[in-house]
């Protein structure tokens, strides 16, 4: 569902400028907000699986606000981070693309 999104933040010819601009930035929001909804939806599972009742819609709140502002402060986070990559790889694209991608399933998918 989100792999174009993934494949087009990870490009590290991508610009600042191209990051923010209105179709990219909007992708990255829907997907903020579908993760988000996904989270809490877990954690809400979890606390009525454990508790016997579901978080407070005070809690929720905060927790909702917090997981968007992370996953989408983690996208600029990435895109830093993949420019540190290729720089590191000499600009090669072909060694930063297999690099994030063995990152990605290493150890971004699994948290």
């Amino acid at each position: 569902m989100f792999t174009e999104l993934y494949l087009q933040t990870t490009n590290p010819k991508l610009t600042l400028n191209q990051l923010f601009r209105p179709g990219l930035l909007g992708r990255i929001l829907v997907s903020a907000l579908f993760h988000a909804i996904v989270y809490s939806a877990f954690l809400n599972t979890a606390s009525y699986a454990f508790t016997g009742n579901p978080l407070s819609m005070d809690i929720n709140t905060r927790l909702f606000v917090v997981l968007i502002a992370i996953m989408s402060f983690g996208y600029l986070a990435r895109y830093v981070h993949v420019k540190d990559i290729y720089r590191a790889y000499n600009h090669d694209e072909e060694a930063t693309r297999e690099h994030l991608d063995k990152l990605y399933i290493g150890w971004i998918f699994i948290a």
